[in-house]
């Protein structure tokens, strides 16, 4: 395979993620898991808008991207553990389970040994469980009921967190009042006010709830981000140097065990590279685009500028304006129908996060989840298909074997020399190319304002002093050329200030030169806290600290920053 080949990988699939709640107590549960396959197999694409289902099916026949699904269950008696079944048996779909309590809390609510084994035998097919409580209830209250209370509390922050991070509630339930806090009215009733599709499931009967609201349904938008991601390639030549830069570079701890090297190369770098690659290109893309939109109303102007002042060839200017402004809106058009800006920050969001988990990987340790602030938009929903992205290229990595005492203080260099000092050194040359560019658009700035208005004192001159009748031909042609001149200059000009203010605006230098000089000073401390971690546990802890809260918040600073900058057609 030479280096310009593209490598293999294998799709990532767009899961469906279901959530279920519903009652303990059923009667036959064969029977239950059978309708809510049938739900499933005949209601769940009529979920997608009229609008999308063409693009919907075109994905399952082309087969580039696997539709399959994911069920989120809490795994109580009876309903969440029946649906799980039922949606398990679909070929590739996978278990995410999340609890109320912790396990040992958890297992005192079931009936029997039976139930309880059965709980185990689900739990053990996810492998990363979310746990609402991390303590034990008599650890934090003494008294019967203050548990009660808070074991009521989980039960109802359960249920939401199931409708927060699904696309479809499944609910079995008889349409009776809750029983008790967060019961399944409670968790049906907060799913209608998120406005997530219900499938509700009742002796015998299977119905959509608000099936007339254009609101509520799934979003195709995530299955075509997922496939144009499938659709993109990683070179052998592109993974090569990743590996060599994060291994073979001269002055780089050699200290990775094969292992970690060989793991984070086939099941990290493609997808990173696609990612990476993907996000160049779109930012490439946007950034021409506005330049040359910029650019050209200019030119559009001092075309219309010259028709005015030189009406023998006006046909010329006007022609030349009008061609310039058509290959204006078509160059704003195809950016906008390609949807350059929203493809480059999600797809560098991403590449991000897998480089964050590479160095993680290589480690030990696993990325806590992504948990992004809802008015930040692109942020945990439902649609999320970078998180989706994410969490299944994590799914596919061997389990990993956390560094021991002896391999931790080289893993501590290893990370701050390739890592966090890399991190430096980019951030430090981004802070003076941002500021150099941005300095440059100003400077320019402010030339062109005060020429304009030196021009139009100039004119207002030439004006007061028009020549006489006596005075020469070649005078009279010199003050008409210098008139017009200067009358160009008028006109052009602060089409030309314009331009360069949105540049400015859509590059936003000055802005990321702040960030860059605020990530250079926040990273040089943390690097002199990483050294000090000197042990595996507080290497761990140091290192999800510097990926939850530096690297993850600063790409999401960067990414709500940029999410507002628009090519403006005006």
């Amino acid at each position: 395979m030479t280096n310009q080949q593209d490598l293999p990988s294998h799709p990532i699939p767009y899961r469906i993620r279901i959530g279920v709640t519903g009652h303990r107590n059923l009667g036959d549960e064969a029977a239950l898991q059978a309708q809510v396959k049938h739900a499933i197999d005949n209601l769940v694409d009529d979920l997608f808008p009229m609008k999308s289902r063409p693009a919907v099916a075109r994905v399952r026949q082309l087969g580039t991207t696997p539709i399959s699904y994911r069920i989120l269950s809490p795994l109580a008696d009876g309903a969440d553990r029946a649906v799980a079944r039922a949606v398990l048996s679909y070929p590739h779909s996978c278990l995410d389970v999340v609890l109320p309590l912790v396990v040992e809390d958890y297992l005192e609510t079931f009936a029997d040994d039976a139930s309880r084994a059965e709980f185990g035998e689900l739990f053990s097919l996810c492998r990363n469980p979310v746990l609402l409580r991390t303590r034990r209830l008599r650890d934090e209250r003494s008294d019967k009921q203050g548990q009660d209370q808070l074991r009521r509390d989980s039960y109802a922050r359960v249920g939401r967190y199931v409708v927060d991070h699904c696309d479809i509630l499944i609910a079995v339930w008889d349409g009776e009042p809750a029983r008790g806090r967060g019961g399944t009215a409670n968790v049906v009733e907060y799913a209608q006010r998120q406005r997530r599709p219900i499938l509700l499931v009742w002796g015998g009967e299977i119905c959509v709830l608000n099936p007339g609201n254009k609101n509520v349904g799934l979003d195709a938008s995530a299955l075509l981000s997922i496939d144009k991601f499938n659709l993109q390639s990683a070179t052998v030549a592109y993974v090569n140097h990743l590996d060599y830069k994060h291994f073979e570079k001269p002055m780089t701890p050699q200290c990775i065990p094969a292992g970690p090297r060989a793991m984070v190369k086939e099941y990290l770098f493609p997808y990173y590279a696609k990612a990476s690659s993907a996000a160049m290109k779109s930012q490439k893309q946007f950034h021409d685009a506005g330049k040359t939109i910029y650019t050209l109303s200019s030119a559009a102007v001092g075309c219309a500028a010259l028709s005015v002042l030189f009406p023998p060839i006006a046909w010329v200017g006007y022609s030349a304006e009008l061609v310039v402004l058509c290959f204006v809106w078509l160059t704003f058009w195809e950016a906008e129908r390609g949807h350059t800006r929203e493809a480059w920050i999600e797809n560098r969001f991403l590449a991000e996060r897998i480089r964050s988990g590479i160095f993680l990987a290589i480690c030990g340790v696993k990325p806590k989840p992504i948990e992004v602030l809802p008015f930040m938009g692109y942020s945990q929903t439902a649609n999320d298909w970078t998180v989706q992205v994410f969490d299944e290229i994590w799914g596919r990595l061997p389990k990993l074997a956390p560094c021991s005492q002896q391999d931790c203080r080289c893993l501590n260099d290893y990370i701050r020399w390739v890592w966090i000092r890399g991190q430096i050194r980019f951030h430090k040359k981004k802070m003076m190319k941002e500021g150099k560019a941005g300095r440059q658009l100003a400077l320019a700035g402010k030339i062109v304002l005060p020429t304009t208005i030196v021009a139009a004192v100039l004119h207002l001159l030439l004006l007061a002093r028009e020549p006489s009748s006596m005075t020469a031909e070649s005078a009279h042609l010199l003050h008409r050329v210098v008139h017009q001149g200067l009358a160009f200059i008028a006109l052009l000009f602060p089409a030309a200030a314009a331009s360069l203010a949105g540049m400015e605006a859509h590059r936003e230098y000055r802005r990321l030169e702040k960030r860059s000089a605020n990530m250079y000073r926040q990273l040089k401390r943390l690097n002199w806290e990483m050294k000090l971690a000197t042990d595996p546990e507080s290497f761990e802890t140091q290192l999800q600290q510097l990926d939850q809260e530096v690297m993850l918040r600063e790409t999401q600073d960067w990414l709500m920053l940029m999410r507002y900058v628009e090519i403006k057609a005006g």
